[in-house]
């Protein structure tokens, strides 16, 4: 996929309003000069205790995710790379985030937004293929 810079996307995005809509606010950018898809982005959404920041470089096929309760960060998965899709997902009692590896056996890590904040990531015992 190219965007209207002439770089070459490495992944498949939904579009910005798209990501606005499901973090209910504009996002904040690495590089104030670089508009989406170019640099990184990040994005932050809070329900009661639980927040979550997801910062996501199309551009470079790279995403990293934080989770808070209470302020304090419990959860990260930082450094995701070679992403090949990130959707967005709604339906009428889920609306989230899926994030693709663009490995088929790598399995999707999903992000819920709404009606509360999760993050869900299913990973194979070593050996188990």
């Amino acid at each position: 996929m190219t965007c209207g810079y002439g770089y070459v996307l490495r992944m498949e995005i939904p579009e910005l309003a798209d990501l606005i809509w499901l973090f209910e606010g504009q996002p904040k950018r690495n590089h104030e000069d670089l508009e989406w898809p170019l640099g990184l982005h990040s994005f932050s959404l809070k329900r009661g205790a639980t927040e979550i920041l997801f910062s996501l470089d199309p551009l470079a096929g790279e995403a990293f995710i934080s989770l808070f309760v209470d302020v304090e960060e419990v959860a990260m998965l930082g450094n995701l790379r070679r992403l090949g899709r990130v959707s967005v997902e709604r339906e009428p009692d889920y609306e989230g985030l899926t994030l693709w590896f663009d490995i088929d056996s790598q399995v999707p890590i999903k992000i819920q937004t709404k009606p509360s904040i999760r993050v869900s990531w299913y990973l194979k015992r070593l050996g188990a293929w």
